[in-house]
């Protein structure tokens, strides 16, 4: 009973939500997110409309891998990533340096409300800013804590003056495409590859198999699509297939993982990453394209035949 008072007396007051998680990918439903928030503020202010209670919970969309698919024009893209929802939150920030590939370190931070930032990191040394002076709304240093830092707003402001905004959409829309065609290959070879997990726009994690644990997977009847309702088909691969790895191969499977991530390495053909998965138990490969660069389809067959190739007998 005084567990549930303490729980009772907490009252929230910052909201994350993740537009491109780091692994998988996902994307989170910015709209229901921010609309839940609003219902507790609502009934926290019985007496009050719509239009008059007090906001009490900051909505954050931390889009530091995801968020540049912003600059996308693709309908498709936008609904899957829920760009048009960012509108309703009260902070977004995104890393042009990682998908767009500006020059390292660039990063957006932007804020509906005007003067936030001032009002909270504003140190208002006298000696550093004068309101009196020319153009002193143009003076960001008290904007932020650090008051003096590099001007990491000009590599961005660069890029989207020499390309657009239909030139940086285009290369975000290219990268969704590249990696579907990856998920289309992956699932050619689906004897030796499998998804797993549901594939995002910007991010595919997938196994590779060598022929031992093939035949395992093989001899137990698994080496067909997992859907994300946890049905299994016997017909062609779906949407958000993917395969689930049983516990007692899972350790097995990330130990293959990590070899062949070295083998690639050390023979100068590749530098993939493996990484923890929340659904499965073995570690699985990770790809993303970032930056301004093509994937082109000889370079996705280039990868699994390597794979293939380096760990055919781990």
């Amino acid at each position: 009973v005084k567990r549930r008072r303490r729980r009772r007396r907490r009252v929230p007051f910052f909201v994350a939500c993740t537009a491109g998680s780091t692994v998988r990918g996902s994307f989170d439903d910015i709209a229901k997110i921010v609309e839940i928030c609003r219902g507790y503020e609502s009934r926290q202010q019985p007496n009050c409309s719509q239009q008059q209670y007090e906001r009490s919970i900051w909505v954050h969309v931390d889009g530091a891998w995801g968020g540049s698919a912003i600059f996308s024009s693709r309908s498709e893209i936008r609904s899957i990533t829920h760009m048009d929802e960012i509108r309703h939150a009260d902070s977004f920030t995104f890393n042009p340096h990682k998908m767009l590939g500006a020059p390292q370190q660039t990063t957006a931070f932007i804020v509906r409300h005007r003067n936030a930032l001032r009002e909270a990191n504003a140190a208002g040394a006298k000696y550093l800013f004068d309101p009196r002076k020319n153009g002193a709304e143009y003076d960001l240093g008290d904007l932020s804590y650090t008051c003096g830092r590099r001007t990491d707003a000009v590599k961005l402001w660069a890029m989207w003056k020499y390309y657009g905004r239909s030139g940086l959409g285009s290369r975000v829309d290219q990268k969704v495409d590249e990696l579907e065609c990856f998920v289309s290959e992956v699932r050619k070879r689906r004897n030796t590859f499998a998804l797993a997990c549901r594939p995002w726009p910007f991010n595919v994690n997938f196994f590779y198999f060598p022929p031992r644990i093939r035949e395992v997977l093989e001899q137990r009847g698994m080496l067909r699509p997992v859907f994300d309702d946890g049905d299994d088909t016997d017909g062609d691969d779906g949407e958000d297939s993917f395969i689930q790895i049983p516990d007692d191969i899972a350790k097995d499977l990330a130990e293959v993982s990590v070899a062949l991530k070295l083998r690639l390495h050390e023979a100068g053909e590749m530098i993939i990453p493996y990484q923890p998965l929340s659904n499965q138990q073995a570690d699985c490969f990770r790809l993303v394209v970032a930056g301004k660069k093509d994937l082109k389809k000889s370079d996705i067959c280039h990868i699994l035949d390597m794979m293939e190739k380096y760990g055919a007998d781990l």
